[in-house]
């Protein structure tokens, strides 16, 4: 298979620009926004096209969007890149897992997941090199299989099926531009919980020496 796949190829299209999506196990879209620091209370249901007329974010904020597929919330994160920032990604995977990844508008794209406030795997997608895991890592394997069956289209959107297939559904276009829980977010952090350990590289460079030692070289005598 050489076409894009119809599930998230919505995100390669403009209107977007740059998104990040994290997707939380078992959490309600209210406790997802107070996890990235917002007031749910704050927030109010509008559709994509009216977000930035009602709510005019400024310079320093980026617009949270939240909605549930299955047992999963997701937050649609547009003007910013609060969902990938470690604080975040402890916070909101307290007591639980999340997976988030990152649509650059300057091309970067990453995918983590993190399970009770600590990293267990991130990847660029498609760049092997990149593949950092606590031990085994599932969504890079996943990934890694949806990219051979659409290795025409862009990295990213393997990485997207991985996630659809961890948490059995899709988040289509029609979703994200209908009406969903909505707030804009200061960029404030929020304190990191624990120490987040840093993940090992899989595929680490060897260390290679130099060379065979020659002993230890004397001038001649005379």
């Amino acid at each position: 298979m050489t076409e894009s796949s119809p599930n998230w190829d919505w995100m390669l299209r403009g209107g977007y620009g740059g998104m990040c999506l994290t997707f939380t196990h078992g959490v309600t879209p209210e406790a997802v926004l107070r996890r990235y620091g917002a007031d749910p209370s704050q927030a109010s249901s509008i559709a994509f096209p009216q977000v930035y007329e009602l709510l005019q974010p400024g310079p320093d904020s980026s617009i949270l969007r939240v909605g549930s597929i299955r047992e999963w919330t997701f937050c649609c994160e547009t003007l910013g890149v609060q969902g990938i920032m470690p604080a975040v990604l402890a916070a909101l995977s307290q007591d639980t897992q999340t997976v988030a990844v990152n649509h650059g508008a300057n091309a970067l794209h990453t995918l983590e997941h993190w399970v009770d406030g600590q990293p267990r795997e991130r990847f660029e997608p498609g760049q092997e090199s990149s593949l950092q895991a606590a031990d085994v890592h599932p969504l890079w394997d996943t990934a890694e299989r949806h990219r051979a069956d659409h290795h025409s289209v862009p990295a990213v959107l393997g990485a997207l099926e991985a996630v659809g297939d961890r948490i059995g559904g899709h988040l289509t276009a029609d979703i994200v531009a209908g009406p969903l829980l909505t707030t804009a977010l200061p960029w404030t952090l929020p304190p990191l919980p624990s120490p987040a350990a840093p993940l090992p590289f899989v595929h680490a460079a060897e260390t290679r020496p130099l060379g065979s030692r020659i002993g230890t070289f004397r001038p001649p005598t005379r």
